[in-house]
């Protein structure tokens, strides 16, 4: 039975069409994954499933009483909440009825005359309670949160004081513990080390109902999906099967669309000249019309890979200044002069290209702010060689959203003409109206290609990157590595993705 509906979907953003006809359903128990290059519209698949957006034409069907959670990429909550509390607001009905059951009880230790009455109400409240699992709450919560990995430390203070990762963790916690009968998730995977993806994945391998998941994490979607969605080309093709069998028939099915695209092509071609040499003449002009309203009511392929564009990231390079880069002595680093690792020590050489591994949570993003100065070390030392410059990438930065990519570029560079901007965000696959429209209506990865642009016209010869991936789909990733490879000075990467970093470093340094 299908739980969902996506019926006949047309969606337009400005003047580009992000749909053509768009149809998804989603059958009850149905393990389903969303795919497609950043900007494709897959978030806004989502946010139409969700009801945040109504389409142009078509409709959005649920079946009635079919509940939903939605993990956003922008998901808004009151971040002034303790956490605890915040994932404990799900279960705030039960806890109500445990208050009116300890009311009746201690109401009947001395209203005697309505002693079985009351007790008998407490006791069907008593009951419920037992039935919705109410006393394993806990032991349930801390299941979730040791395995996404999330501190117990972190549970007792407020949203606003956890990074962007560990509230992602918290989000996504309350989400599973709720057990909607349609998870819809954006980018679940992002801030989540190896083993914590392992871990959820297991989880919604086993999870007894439906979901759709967006990500381009292809490994975690090899493990998780019984059902593909292939978004290109302005509309979806569903594939029944896991990952693998989606990414052999989605080659075949691509080799055919082109010979498609191209026949048609040459069938527009031939019947264009057509009517130009016959349209005038009075012998052949009745046959010349006939054509074109013939190719006029002709629906037309959209050319094959056009959404993909292709991508090119480069990062400029000023100078070598020595060999010796970046010596950490017996460095210590934690916050409230209490360390959270034992003294770090290692030399950065002239070139040399490292990524920092570890789970969520260890420091690998603290040892970043601590060397760059950002946040002060608890002890020991740490000696930049003279002349460094750097450039870095950080997962946590706040920027306005409500600019656009032009703004946001020339925000930091007022000099720099229109025609450069729109050339460079053209580049990084922000093209057209991509680079005019607001950040916040843009997916999470051309978000990402518009800091990685802004990157770009800064002049360097050490880059850091923290967690530069996420949301970037493998084209980007791709050009991303070609990018960081071709940089000649040194390179420290903090990230979660072996498959990204795996032929590009040196060596990994595991916290």
């Amino acid at each position: 039975m299908a739980l969902i509906e996506l019926k006949d979907i047309e969606f337009n953003y400005s003047d580009k069409e992000l749909y053509k006809g768009v149809n998804l359903k989603i059958n009850e128990g149905e393990h389903a994954v969303l795919v497609g290059v950043n900007g494709s519209g897959k978030t806004t698949i989502l946010n139409l499933l969700a009801g945040k957006i109504k389409p142009d034409k078509g409709q959005v069907i649920w079946t009635p009483k079919t509940t939903y959670s939605y993990l956003d990429q922008k998901l808004e909550v009151n971040q002034d909440m303790i956490t605890i509390d915040f994932i404990y607001e799900i279960f705030q009905n039960l806890f109500e009825k445990e208050k009116q059951m300890e009311l009746l009880y201690e109401k009947s230790s001395y209203d005697f005359e309505n002693f079985e009455a009351l007790l008998e109400k407490a006791q069907r409240l008593q009951d419920e309670l037992d039935r919705a699992g109410f006393y394993s709450i806990k032991e349930t919560v801390l299941k979730l949160v040791k395995g996404l990995g999330l501190a117990d430390d972190r549970l007792n203070i407020p949203l606003s004081k956890l990074s962007s990762g560990q509230r992602e963790k918290v989000y996504l916690i309350k989400m599973l513990l709720e057990q909607k009968d349609v998870l819809l998730m954006d980018e679940p995977t992002n801030y989540l080390d190896a083993a914590q993806v392992d871990w959820l994945s297991s989880y919604l391998i086993n999870y007894p109902k439906s979901f759709l998941v967006v990500s381009h994490d292809q490994e975690f979607l090899r493990k998780i999906a019984n059902v593909v969605f292939s978004l290109e080309n302005k509309t979806i093709v569903r594939y029944r099967g896991n990952f693998d069998y989606f990414l052999a028939q989605h080659e075949l099915d691509k080799e055919m669309y082109e010979k498609n695209y191209n026949a048609q092509q040459r069938y527009i071609k031939k019947e264009e000249d057509f009517i130009a040499r016959h349209i005038v003449r009075a012998t052949s002009s009745r046959a010349a019309k006939s054509r074109r309203a013939r190719l006029a009511h002709l629906e037309v392929m959209e050319a094959p890979g056009k959404e993909e564009g292709v991508v090119h990231f480069s990062f400029p390079f000023t100078k070598d200044v020595g060999k010796e880069v970046l010596k950490i002595e017996n460095l210590e680093i934690g916050y409230n002069q209490t360390a959270i690792l034992p003294p770090i020590n290692f030399n950065l050489y002239k070139g040399e290209k490292i990524a920092i591994i570890g789970h969520n949570g260890v420091g690998k993003t603290t040892l970043l702010k601590t060397i760059l100065g950002l946040i002060k070390q608890v002890s020991g030392h740490y000696k930049w060689l003279d002349g460094i410059e750097i450039n870095y990438f950080d997962q946590d930065k706040k920027i306005n959203l409500n600019l656009t990519p032009f703004e946001y570029i020339q925000t930091s560079y007022p000099k720099l003409d229109n025609t450069t901007i729109r050339t460079l965000l053209g580049s990084y696959g922000l093209r057209k109206e991509l680079a005019i429209r607001k950040m916040k209506e843009l997916s999470g990865g051309e978000v990402t290609k518009a800091r990685l642009a802004l990157m770009s016209l800064k002049k360097s010869n050490f880059l850091v990157f923290d967690e530069p991936t996420n949301h970037l789909d493998q084209k980007a990733k791709d050009a991303l590595f070609l990018a960081i490879e071709k940089f000649p000075g040194c390179v420290i990467i903090v990230s979660h993705e072996k498959d990204f970093y795996d032929g590009l470093v040196d060596y990994e340094i595991h916290f």
